[in-house]
Order: structure tokens, then sequence, then C-alpha cells
């Protein structure tokens, strides 16, 4: 999906993790940042499922469905995502 495709709101909200993100890049390791990110997501999507469930029976009878899919959608644009870079290489990265 492109960035065209988005709605501007996702890419506003998108773009102020990102932008925080960066900023902590300036203070810390860049791998510290990257796990600290991968583990935010998950607690944060953790948080959004258990809140949607009716009831503890609900929660832990879908959960492997709810790991199915984010891990999926994680995937799929990962693999976006790095075949952008791979795409623009030059323009993202050699020029820095």
């Amino acid at each position: 999906m492109t960035k065209e495709t988005r709605d501007e709101e996702f890419w506003e909200i998108t773009d102020k993790f990102i932008e925080l993100a960066n900023e902590q890049c300036d203070k810390h390791k860049n791998g510290k940042v990257s796990t600290s990110i991968l583990f935010s997501a998950a607690r944060f999507n953790s948080f959004m499922y258990a809140s949607t469930a009716k009831n503890l029976e609900d929660f832990a009878k879908d959960k492997e469905l709810a790991v199915e899919f984010l891990t999926q959608e994680y995937r799929k644009v990962l693999m976006e995502n790095l075949n952008d870079y791979e795409k623009n290489y030059k323009d993202y990265l050699e020029n820095k």
C-alpha cells in the first residue's frame, strides 16, 4: 500500500513515531531504539487486542488468531519498506 492510498491522519501519526525514534537515535544506539519500538508495538497491540475481548475466555481462545494476523501484517509492511529502501537506496542512504 502506498502513501497515497492511506489517509493523512495515518501518516501524521506514523511520522510522529518516526520523528520520536529519530530523536531517540541521537541519544541512544539505533539497535536499542529499534528494539524498543518493536517491544512498544507488541505491548500496545496486546493491549488493543485485550481491550476488545469480551472476557478472558474469548481473549485466550482467539489469541493465536491475533498473533497470526499481526505477524502477517508486520511481515507485509516490513517487506514493503525493505523493497522501498532497496529501490531507493542511493537516494535514502548514500547521500547522507
